[in-house]
């Protein structure tokens, strides 16, 4: 999902032209990242199984899935149980871990995040991003919002940002999935913003590399196909999506 022209590719670029291509391309370290993160995410996989239980339920009674069906159906979100206080401190320290992670994946790479995240508070620099967008940076279904749709964007070729309707209808979905999934409703806010924090954090790397990959076919397909790997490795299956008016749903056939 296309934030802004180029904002988040200059900023990578700042530490390093590679950056943002090695973290990403490096599909085994983006793995070990998310799942060490979100120990395998259960939010992603509750996502997949709601859209695949609506299709089975549409297909069993004979009617079409209206498109905005999984958001319509959703339970409403407890506002509460989205956000978290931030902390400075568990910011660096969550920076510091990300950047650690990286390392056995991609020296060099974690080399230059270290020198990125040195260059000031980069959280808050995608929050001035996110922000016209209405996602806010202390809430944990806002992060994912932006990363299913960056890393749905980057599976299919493009850092497209959908329209406001689109987004706000995926925004809906995130947020009755997390308010839905007591393991991280529940979480303290530390807990909360290290999952947000790096969702934030490989957002901003995908909608990086795609922009600087736009003009090469052959490694635009190669980002997508780290993507896709990084998202099943979280439980979510990219290429049985369809984003639609209403938000994702299950694709044809899925």
């Amino acid at each position: 999902m296309r934030l802004r022209p180029t904002a988040i590719v200059l900023t990578l670029a700042a530490a390093g032209a590679g950056t943002a291509q090695a973290q990403v391309v490096d599909s085994s370290g983006w793995v070990m990242i998310m799942s060490t993160i979100t120990h395998t995410d259960p939010l992603s996989m509750m996502l997949d199984d709601r859209m695949a239980q609506d299709a089975a339920r549409a297909r069993r009674t004979g009617r079409q899935l209206p498109p905005e069906s999984a958001s319509r159906q959703a339970a409403p979100a407890d506002a509460a149980a989205l956000r978290y206080i931030p902390s400075i401190a568990r910011r660096s320290a969550n920076l510091a871990t990300f950047v650690q992670k990286t390392r056995a994946a991609d020296p060099a790479g974690s080399a230059d995040l270290q020198k990125l995240f040195a260059q000031g508070d980069f959280i808050e620099r995608i929050g001035a991003l996110v922000a016209p967008h209405g996602l806010h940076i202390d809430n944990v279904a806002d992060a994912y919002t932006l990363w299913w749709l960056t890393a749905w964007a980057a599976v299919h070729g493009n850092n497209d940002t959908p329209d406001p309707a689109i987004l706000a209808a995926v925004r809906r979905q995130a947020a009755s999935a997390v308010a839905a999934t007591g393991g991280i409703a529940s979480a303290s806010d530390a807990k909360k913003q290290e999952l947000a924090e790096a969702l934030w954090v490989q957002s901003a790397l995908i909608d990086a590399t795609v922009e600087q990959a736009k003009r090469d076919p052959a490694r635009l397909r190669a980002v997508g196909n780290a993507v896709r790997k990084g998202a099943q490795g979280m439980g979510l299956d990219l290429d049985r999506l369809d984003l639609t008016p209403g938000g994702f749903v299950l694709a044809r056939g899925g």
